[in-house]
């Protein structure tokens, strides 16, 4: 009982929706099989499943080449930034933008300045 509410407790993938429903196509009584609308119903429940993780990683994507084109779009210009290791504003100019563990980072000379730590943005 412990593993069920621990499961109920966490979101389930759609392998492991796969997993349950083929698990239950199984162990169904032959002579009282699944009704056919609960198993569409369960069909449509997967592919919605599926089709909300396609779209999820689809946005994902879609986020992470528009903060690269926007980090892309800083250089040249000169940037106030705030690392929240030292607290203390800095200012420089971007020279590049290089990606680290696919998010990217602005390149102001040797320093590099993640994107959320800008502050303001300044042409020259």
């Amino acid at each position: 009982m412990s593993s069920v509410a621990s499961i109920g407790q966490q979101a389930l993938g759609k392998d492991q929706f796969l997993h349950l429903f083929t698990t239950q196509m199984k162990m169904q009584n032959p002579m009282d099989p699944t009704d056919s609308e609960d198993f569409l119903a369960q069909l449509a429940q997967f592919s919605s499943l599926e089709q909300i993780s396609n779209l999820n990683t689809n946005f994902e994507k879609m986020l992470a080449t528009q903060q690269t084109l926007q980090a892309a779009d800083l250089v040249g210009k000169t940037v106030t930034y705030q690392d929240p290791g030292l607290g203390s504003l800095s200012e420089g100019r971007v020279t590049g933008v290089s990606l680290l563990e696919d998010e990217p980072v602005l390149m102001l000379g040797l320093r590099q300045v993640n994107l959320d730590w800008v502050t303001g943005i300044y042409e020259e």
